[in-house]
């Protein structure tokens, strides 16, 4: 039996291609799906509506309708959902249980404003059972996560020091060496590989594909590119 993880950044609510991004996250047919940049306005209604349609128990923290935050929905229900930490904004890390593991859904702010959300992570995420982390973390490596000649990133040894606490950058894991890029800057098209999924062990070694989703960047959905698992 194959589980399929999934995650794509929908760009300010997705509202403008509300349709087109509504069919492409179902087009996935994960059975965990993290949505960043969801928005609890019309649009995001609507996106509830069609993922409870399909199945799908949903989960986000309260915002106003125009903040930016995690919506994570699962097939297999949401036993329980809550906030990373307390002293840290719930629109940026949410949490829920799904069939007895820990998901938790991540967009991260910009800037140095990233970094308490990262150091959080590295310091209890591992602590506090965590099986999956998964999203946009807005940050790689200074290496293989960028075009050369693009910015260089605020924070980028928190993903080395993410992992040293027992987590797997899934994507990374079967791809050694390679450049693919999630998100690209306007202008100077400079890529960045931004969108992540971390696991621990245990879950990380039954994924045996994990795959960057082109297709919603390309045609203008969103400026993400999705990504997708498949364990077994």
């Amino acid at each position: 039996m194959t589980t399929r993880i999934a995650t794509l950044n929908i760009r300010q609510g997705g509202t403008k291609h509300a349709e087109a991004l509504t069919a492409r996250l179902l087009g996935y047919d994960a059975d965990i799906l993290v949505i960043t940049e969801f928005r609890a306005n019309a649009a995001g209604a609507g996106l509830i509506n069609r993922l409870t349609e399909a199945g799908y128990d949903t989960s986000h923290p309260r915002v106003a309708p125009n903040v930016n935050t995690v919506l994570i929905a699962a097939r297999g229900g949401i036993e329980r959902s809550w906030a990373f930490g307390d002293a840290l904004h719930p629109r940026h890390l949410w949490c829920a249980e799904i069939d007895g593991a820990y998901v938790c859904g991540v967009y991260m702010p910009q800037g140095k404003a990233k970094l308490p959300y990262w150091a959080a992570l590295i310091d209890k995420a591992r602590s506090a059972g965590v099986d999956l982390l998964i999203g946009d973390f807005n940050t790689g490596n200074n290496d293989l996560d960028k075009d050369p000649r693009g910015s260089k990133f605020i924070g980028p040894e928190m993903p080395g020091r993410l992992s040293a606490t027992g987590y797997l950058d899934v994507w990374r894991a079967l791809h050694l060496g390679v450049r693919e890029y999630t998100w690209f800057s306007r202008p100077g098209d400079n890529g960045f590989r931004l969108d992540h999924i971390y696991a621990v062990p245990e879950l990380a070694q039954r994924i045996v594909k994990c795959e960057f989703d082109h297709a919603p960047r390309e045609a203008g959905e969103t400026a993400h590119s999705g990504l997708v698992a498949h364990m077994h």
